[in-house]
């Protein structure tokens, strides 16, 4: 598995965690909370059989 594509996971991670774009300043316990409810969301969405582009969408 390569890891194309999760830029835009990464990003969003640290950005609801908290982390300043500019200054990179935060937490990680902030952004490993972030981590797990983004995931537990994207497991939701896959359990509900909700269509990729949608997942996409509320991922972004």
């Amino acid at each position: 598995m390569n890891s194309l594509g999760y830029e835009l996971i990464v990003i969003s991670a640290c950005v609801l965690g908290g982390v300043f774009l500019r200054g990179g300043l935060g937490k990680v316990s902030y952004v490993v909370a972030s981590v797990l409810i983004s995931g537990t969301v994207e497991s939701a969405m896959n359990l509900l059989n909700i269509s990729p582009f949608a997942q996409y969408v509320v991922r972004g």
